[in-house]
């Protein structure tokens, strides 16, 4: 009974979390479609995905990253074991951290954005007007990194309260914003690129807000405290670094892969950016959604010493990823060139841009699978307080990737890079999946091996049907959006009744999400 109450928190935390962020995704790729449109793929856009990219590393990293992973578990622990005066401190003390750290680092941001431009993307030191502009671009949103950083970690806080919408909701504003900018306040500037950047911080500005906003309406107490003395704050920084570097290497995965698409043709960094976003789309709506919603749940019950609990919330939390993660995959590949055209090919985004994007769409997929369920393992760990083995996991991961990915783009240009990123995840989740079951005997069961396998099977059948269509439309010529739309709906349903018909525990789980309704029907 404990284990379905678990469950059941989880779900009801994901579909509240998925739902928002399904809409923070569309609206996102409305977003691009816009930058597609009126900026293509080229010299504008690779500077402005550069400088838009740092700020974002950094907030990755003392944002949603490294101080959400070390503050949310002793914070749990706070709120179980202590006073509320108790856990007061502690959240004033670290806010009031994370506050001047994040001061500090826009201010050295905008000084020193012609370094930061010069690491991350040594190949535009041979192109002067690309490393002017973002330069410039990155001077203009270092800041938003001190707005972003402080909402992403309230958002955390509110989310151990209870409350996941508000943190859900807050990437909404942005993209609204972009979209905004990139159609109103263009012609505003000489350079039109410069509209996205003027976006990004008036977003950011208002995402800060309503965090505070929800933050007041939680009453939870907000202000600064400089109690660094204390135990649990002590306790928080002592976790804080071994899980900074475990980010910080990960983010250097996406920076390396940058770093080396700026020595090839221009537009490289705009077609991973690209293929990116499409393979970031099931990522987000569901993967980084169960983090989210997981994440709290595992640090309560590690902070009641339920290790039976954990694992039955692990298992739990794994087969759900699958069952929504592999027809994604299989539907993404089998719909790549339909859908790159769908969205990006309009404006001055070309045939020749749709094919490197759909391409590196491609390779991105292969490993999917491995970057949905580290979003399932690694809280595992972090959730028990330790934040060293997940670094370790990606410090090697990196070196993998770095290896790869050299060897790679020599045969195989940018689509080498996105396949490099693909090899290291799967062995990055291999490691942590292995290290998990020798540390705490946690690890994936009979019940989560049966759903496996029917998931694969419907997923295949479903695939079968879909390439069929695939074939039929293009030989009636037949546009990208009747493609996407029809074998989009006919794959759903195929899909779910597949499942259905092998009694797949998991198909259960999607229909309370669905519904909302209040039990899961999984033990």
């Amino acid at each position: 009974m404990p284990s379905q109450l678990k469950n059941h928190e989880i779900v009801r935390n994901l579909s509240v979390v998925s739902f928002f962020t399904f809409i923070s995704r569309i609206l996102g790729l409305l977003r691009d479609v816009c930058i597609a449109y009126f900026f293509g793929a080229g010299m504008a856009t690779d500077a402005f995905f550069v400088a838009f990219r740092i700020p974002n590393l950094f907030r990755r990293l003392f944002g949603e990253g490294g101080i959400s992973a070390s503050f949310i578990p002793v914070y749990s622990d706070n709120l179980i074991k202590k006073s509320k005066a108790d856990s007061e401190d502690l959240f004033k003390t670290v806010f009031t951290a994370l506050f001047f750290i994040l001061l500090f680092l826009s201010l050295a941001g905008f000084l020193f954005s012609f370094f930061f431009v010069a690491v991350t993307a040594p190949g535009f030191l041979s192109k002067p007007l690309e490393l002017r502009l973002a330069v410039l671009l990155t001077k203009i949103m270092f800041p938003y990194i001190f707005m972003i950083g402080l909402a992403a970690f309230l958002s955390g806080v509110l989310n151990v309260h209870g409350s996941y919408a508000p943190g859900a909701m807050y990437p909404i504003i942005l993209n609204v914003l972009l979209i905004v900018s990139a159609i109103f306040f263009r012609p505003f500037f000489h350079q039109g690129i410069y509209a996205l950047a003027a976006g990004v911080m008036i977003g950011g500005g208002f995402q800060l807000l309503s965090q505070f906003y929800y933050i007041k309406k939680k009453k939870i107490s907000l202000g600064f405290k400089f109690n660094f003395k204390n135990s649990d704050v002590k306790s928080v920084f002592k976790l804080l670094t071994p899980s900074l570097i475990g980010m910080a290497v990960i983010q250097l995965n996406l920076v390396f892969d940058t770093l080396l698409a700026s020595f090839l043709p221009s537009g490289s960094i705009s077609y991973l950016y690209y293929g990116d976003r499409l393979y970031q789309f099931p990522l987000g709506v569901f993967a980084i959604a169960m983090q989210t919603a997981i994440f709290p749940a595992l640090s309560a019950s590690f902070a009641k010493n339920d290790v039976k609990e954990v694992d039955g919330a692990f298992n739990f939390a794994s087969s759900l990823m699958l069952f929504i993660i592999i027809p994604s995959s299989v539907g993404l590949i089998l719909l790549r060139n339909s859908l790159v055209k769908l969205i990006y090919m309009h404006g001055i985004f070309n045939a020749a841009d749709a094919q490197k994007t759909a391409g590196v769409l491609m390779f991105f997929i292969i490993g999917l699978w491995a970057s949905a369920l580290l979003k399932t393992v690694v809280p595992v760990f972090y959730s028990m307080k330790d934040t060293k083995t997940p670094v370790n996991a990606a410090i090697i991961s990196l070196i993998i990737n770095i290896i790869f990915a050299v060897l790679l783009m020599r045969l195989m240009g940018v689509y080498g890079l996105a396949l490099a990123s693909s090899i290291s995840l799967v062995f990055n989740y291999l490691f942590l999946l292995r290290k998990l079951h020798l540390k705490k005997s946690i690890g994936l069961g009979t019940d989560f091996f049966k759903s496996f396998v029917k998931t694969l099977i419907a997923s295949f059948v479903m695939g079968l049907l879909v390439e069929f269509l695939i074939v039929v439309f293009d030989r009636l010529n037949y546009g990208p959006l009747a493609v996407v739309l029809v074998s989009l709906l006919t794959g759903i349903i195929v899909y779910m009744s597949v499942s259905f018909a092998l009694k797949n525990d998991s198909t259960n789980i999607v229909r309370s999400i669905i519904l909302r309704k209040r039990q899961t029907h999984y033990s």
